[in-house]
């Protein structure tokens, strides 16, 4: 080798070393003190050192999740990092741990001279292995606590198992002293049930508009809000969940007395409470309101349905005397989380496990590949293999019967100048052309006009005419993970590409082929201003009634009321529920419909109120930027449940 490769081979090294030495983590913190659960999100904040080096690090910070039985990463995340010398930076992830997530392996992968490198194929510098605790169950309760000046709430009920909870569920309560650790997004609460918030300036200059957003789309998607009274009259009076809560707050009052009926509800049996004067805010109970514990002269403990979690809110501080005595305070929480600490979503979320729907959809989009990828088997496979065939079976003909040598050597000539050109053509035509790339798409949009909010779901597959390696760019605050699919192949693993949590999500490295989809799922909070809503083959359900509606207009504006929805419906004879539905719209529905995905909609029907209207739209809500020619096909079940309006 000539001296100037190897000189440079050593320089490249040397640089590489280097970029290597100049960062290290010093602090990782994953989920909320480890408390996460299996098949959700959980947030991931690395904090980031650059040593005494005067070279800068340039390149990725790369998060790998690797399961327990081999060193494969089942999951990657990545963001870019410019790190200076003598300088420390905070990266926030949200992880999504799989069934048998095992382990996060913190990477510095530098970034090369080379723009077309791939950043898989440069070599890692791992900075920190962390093993993942032992998951919290589904069916647990992880409970969060911001109260700033510290709270009792842990010592009450934590590591407390629920009477009457299906299996004997336990209540896991951790503590945010901070504001600051509240996430920015909603799906860092995807492992979330419940969170408390006590003593905490809900303003944007202590909680800031991205954690507003991220914390009132959570619970629209099936949280659980408890916000503490007494002496925080002040801090939620202007504050920004005043709108929502189920009641208005009329002023701030002294009392000793507790009627009987509450002392028992609260938990003071045998208590004598009447001796302590405490603080409560005079409620007076909104549209939607639901009484919990309390009279009609007042209302103690109240909640609402919002969208498809709740907002419970306490005119007491749980955390002043009297409530805050021990017995009191473990009676009144074993009491209150048992009956109302779980949305109906988040009940039924402790069965998510068990489900097949996504082997199902998965198992769909690879059938409707083997259906349709006929046409798009790399054709210079095909001619390698059948050309040659063709030309020894009818050359061997001729040779053996040997009529002419003229018309064999012309015959073998010209078969061979013929492969040749073939395959030549279709290689350049390969090249110029640009590869197609195909996305099906399977969604399912639920839409919360309170706060003209929607949620998309989807379930996207991709695939090739050849296989190819590309990349799929989303907006901000898209949420992408690889479907889980039992398949022991290392090469199916490996296609699920790099996902990067900058200012525009993209999914990187992502290989796709005509034989197999590589198939995901996206979630992203939408506004619903952006949304059409011409709604096909739809269906009105109130409380356990169905009616058809065929095709369907709606409003979005909040003001919409049920009145108003009301007056648009013209009842039609119920049908069978899938005749009017064909092709994908009807292999979706059954499969949502086997594997009770939509379970929690019948265990929130209300007869007093219309529960939700659902339909079917073959539109893209959201933009999807694929390097190359994309053809798309999009079904979306839209859920449209009508709320109680705020101003009412």
């Amino acid at each position: 080798m000539h001296r100037s490769q190897l000189f440079k081979i050593f320089l490249s090294l040397f640089f590489v070393s280097v970029a290597f030495g100049v960062a290290e983590a010093a602090d990782v913190d994953f989920g909320f003190n480890d408390r996460y659960k299996t098949g959700t999100w959980a947030p991931l904040r690395i904090t980031i050192e650059s040593k005494d080096q005067p070279t800068p690090f340039i390149g990725d910070l790369v998060v790998n999740v690797r399961g327990f039985s081999s060193d494969t990463h089942i999951e990657r995340y990545a963001s870019e990092l410019y790190l200076r010398a003598t300088e420390e930076k905070e990266k926030k992830f949200y992880i999504y741990c799989p069934k048998n997530a095992a382990q996060l392996v913190v990477q510095l992968v530098p970034t090369t001279s080379s723009k077309n490198t791939a950043l898989g194929n440069t070599q890692p510098n791992v900075i920190q292995e962390v093993l993942l605790q032992t998951p919290l169950s589904r069916k647990d309760y992880l409970v969060l606590v911001l109260a700033e000046s510290g709270d009792k709430l842990k010592r009450f009920i934590d590591k407390k198992q629920l009477a009457g909870s299906d299996g004997g569920a336990q209540v896991h309560v951790e503590d945010l002293q901070n504001s600051n650790l509240l996430p920015q997004d909603w799906i860092g609460y995807s492992a979330v049930d419940v969170l408390v918030i006590r003593k905490t300036v809900l303003t944007e200059r202590r909680i800031s508009k991205a954690q507003q957003t991220a914390l009132l789309d959570w619970v629209q998607r099936g949280g659980t809000l408890i916000l503490s009274g007494g002496n925080n009259f002040s801090i939620l009076r202007g504050s920004f969940v005043e709108p929502f809560l189920p009641v208005e707050l009329k002023s701030l009052q002294k009392t000793d007395r507790l009627p009987d009926t509450v002392r028992e509800k609260l938990g003071f049996q045998g208590l004598d409470a009447n001796s302590t004067v405490f603080e409560r805010i005079q409620f007076v109970p909104k549209v939607g309101c639901e009484t919990l514990i309390g009279t009609e002269e007042q209302i103690y403990v109240a909640k609402r349905k919002f969208g498809d979690g709740q907002i419970i809110c306490l005119a007491f501080d749980y955390n002043s005397p009297p409530f805050s005595e021990q017995q009191v305070g473990e009676t009144f929480w074993h009491e209150l989380l048992s009956s109302y600490g779980k949305s109906a979503r988040h009940f039924i979320d402790q069965y998510a496990l068990v489900l097949q729907h996504e082997e199902k959809i998965h198992e769909h989009f690879l059938s409707n590949s083997v259906k349709t990828g006929a046409p798009q088997v790399p054709l210079v496979k095909l001619l390698f293999v059948i050309l040659p065939i063709y030309l020894l079976s009818f050359g061997g003909l001729l040779f053996y019967f040997r009529k002419s040598k003229q018309k064999v050597h012309t015959y073998w000539t010209g078969g061979c100048v013929l492969v040749l050109l073939s395959v030549s053509t279709i290689a350049a035509s390969r090249n110029a052309l640009p590869n197609s790339v195909t996305a099906d798409r399977l969604s399912i949009l639920s839409v919360y006009p309170e706060r003209q909010r929607a949620h998309l779901l989807s379930y996207v597959s991709v695939r090739a005419a050849a296989r190819a390696e590309t990349s799929i760019g989303y907006t901000k605050r898209s949420f992408i993970r690889h479907l889980e699919v039992e398949d022991s192949r290392v090469e199916h693993r490996q296609k699920i590409g790099i996902l990067f949590q900058d200012s525009q999500v993209q999914l990187r490295e992502l290989l796709v082929d005509p034989w197999q989809p590589t198939t995901y799922v996206k979630e992203v909070f939408l506004d619903v201003s952006e949304l059409p809503y011409p709604l096909e083959n739809a269906w009105y359900v109130t409380g356990r009634e169905i009616t058809y509606l065929g095709d369907v207009a709606l409003d979005a504006e909040p003001e919409l009321s049920t009145a108003a929805l009301q007056l648009q419906i013209t009842p039609q004879i119920p049908p069978d529920p899938y005749k009017e539905l064909s092709g994908k719209r009807k292999w979706f529905a059954r499969i949502l419909r086997q594997e009770y995905v939509l379970r929690h909609l019948e265990e929130e029907a209300d007869v007093k109120l219309p529960s939700y209207l659902i339909g079917w739209v073959s539109q893209s809500f959201t933009n999807i930027v694929v390097d190359g020619n994309v053809k798309t096909a999009d079904e979306t079940l839209v859920i449209f449940r009508p709320g109680v309006n705020s101003k009412q």
